[in-house]
């Protein structure tokens, strides 16, 4: 079989710590390979190889051989990768906040107009920008998508995000090799199918794809073949024929894992907080009109198909988006959506964007955690009536962080290391960690096991499981994941075209689920 892609003997390590470990894969044109493996196993480090990423050689560089199209490769930057037909869909999103969906996705590949190309060389040219909308919009009316191209990057949901980056790399003419590190982490299973069909025609038509997920059920659909990585070695490879989720989880992780399950009960009927009328205006995830009670003490779910506003709730509670209508929140109403007052009156919000809203990413596991404790309470404060003027008790910070760190599991090297350092799943740890420090009493979370291994998934939901149960907090879980919020939660609301279209009983049929995703079955709900 010809080769488009070959690494022989690949090895890397940053500060003598090994990260790859004699890894060798190959990749044909037109073949769908899967790469798996535990958060910190070398995924990541084993694409930015391939993508020419600046770390890598900021970091001493990595010994082996790459084979692309026949020829050794050692790309020194982005840029030559590009140049040479090889595309990435990063985790974190590479896209430029302040420009608009149109001028990310043709970014690099701007129509010009043809006066000033011959006036001052295409360098100098300008672009024609409604030519460029025009060629850009369909590729994402192939996913579904219907936006307005000219919104800015920083105004949009997490999931349409990651849309613009996958339609950025698809739109491309000379593509020869296709990079995708957990594509569908932040989709629904729904918009995860429709990227699945167009994966396999880009295949089809002879594009190679290196295709990392945690979701091993695609994995398990779609890849022709699969290699496993652990602690930074290659520790099996599958044909299609032979690709089982059993095998991959155990080969991840070295042991089969247990799944997290909320034992069923039937919610208080006092509610914690009622929306009514409720609206947020978040561009791609809008709310409009939602009628919905949330019971104290409950773990109550909420999905939908993305772009329908399961993710815009708890953002407008904590004025991320203008928000509107009435909220009563333990028998007052709110006047206003702020988070400051919001934290205080015991409510938090946990983002589903890590990256950007969610950890301080150079500073310390012991600064992430404390953070919202201290500013917003003074908690960790020596002299508490100096507000945010006064020094840290840093021993009282310590033991608390300590704490956590124990109680979380935390993996990590001491309370002082940057949490940038962490695994995907640490980091989330950290977050939660965070926000349980508020002691709150009303939680909201999205997506919270986003692209992160299947063991750290399970910890993160038992984690909240045990919290509820504990310590009685009110959780709400913003997820497209349906199978993990059948799993935990005593109710999951379906939010359909920003408002609440039903809400079922995690025993109801995956049918049931599938009509209401859709809004296809029964009427709308008034209020619930």
């Amino acid at each position: 079989m010809t080769k488009l892609l070959e690494i022989k003997n690949l090895n890397k390590s940053y500060d003598g710590i090994p990260a790859l470990n004699d890894v060798n894969l190959s990749i044909a044109p037109g073949q769908i390979h899967g790469l798996v493996g535990a958060n910190g196993s070398g995924k990541s480090t084993l694409m930015n190889i391939l993508f020419g990423s600046p770390v890598i050689h900021e970091t001493g560089g990595y010994q082996g051989d790459i084979f692309f199209q026949g020829q050794r490769i050692s790309l020194l930057n982005c840029a030559e990768a590009i140049a040479k037909g090889i595309g990435m869909v990063h985790q974190e999103f590479a896209l430029i906040p302040d420009m608009t969906i149109g001028e990310n996705i043709k970014l690099g590949r701007e129509n010009t107009y043809h006066l000033t190309d011959r006036l001052f060389g295409r360098k100098y040219s300008l672009i024609n920008r409604s030519q460029d909308y025009q060629s850009a919009a369909p590729v994402l009316q192939r996913m579904g998508i219907n936006l307005e191209l000219g919104i800015k990057i920083l105004n949009l949901s997490t999931n349409i995000k990651q849309f613009v980056e996958i339609a950025r790399e698809i739109a491309r003419s000379d593509l020869q090799l296709l990079l995708l590190d957990e594509p569908t982490a932040v989709l629904n299973q729904s918009d995860a199918h429709k990227l699945m069909e167009i994966l396999t025609e880009m295949a089809a038509a002879g594009i190679g794809i290196l295709f990392v997920s945690h979701r091993l059920e695609e994995i398990q659909h779609i890849c022709d073949t699969v290699t496993v990585l652990r602690d930074g070695k290659k520790v099996s490879q599958y044909e299609k024929a032979d690709i089982t989720i059993n095998s991959l989880a155990r080969d991840m992780i070295g042991h089969l894992v247990s799944k997290a399950n909320a034992k069923k009960r039937e919610p208080m009927l006092q509610p914690v907080i009622t929306f009514h009328n409720f609206s947020v205006k978040m561009p791609g995830e809008e709310i409009k009109d939602l009628n919905l009670n949330i019971f104290e003490g409950e773990i109550l779910g909420l999905t939908s198909l993305s772009g329908h506003g399961k993710l815009a709730l708890g953002y407008g509670m904590m004025g991320l988006y203008p928000a509107a209508g009435m909220v009563t929140y333990e028998n007052a109403g709110l006047s206003k959506m702020e988070a400051r007052s919001n934290i205080l009156k015991g409510m938090y919000v946990l983002p589903d964007d890590r990256q950007d809203l969610g950890i301080l990413p150079e500073h310390s596991l012991e600064d992430n955690i404390i953070f919202t404790g201290n500013q917003i309470k003074n908690m960790f404060a020596r002299n508490p009536a100096w507000g945010f003027l006064g020094f840290i008790d840093r021993k009282k910070a310590k033991q608390h962080v300590s704490q956590m760190i124990d109680d979380f599991d935390i993996k990590c090297s001491s309370s002082k290391q940057r949490v940038r350092e962490l695994s995907g799943g640490n980091q989330q740890k950290v977050c939660l960690a965070r926000a349980l420090t508020v002691n709150p009493r009303l939680l909201f979370v999205a997506e919270p096991t986003r692209g992160i291994d299947i063991s750290a998934k399970e910890k993160i939901l038992q984690m909240l499981i045990d919290i509820n149960r504990s310590v009685k907090t009110t959780i709400v879980i913003a997820s497209s994941e349906l199978d993990e919020l059948k799993r935990v939660c005593d109710r999951i609301a379906i939010i359909v075209e920003g408002k609440l279209f039903k809400v079922l009983s995690p025993d109801s049929s995956d049918l049931e689920f599938g009509l209401a995703l859709s809004g296809e079955e029964g009427a709308a709900c008034a209020e619930l």
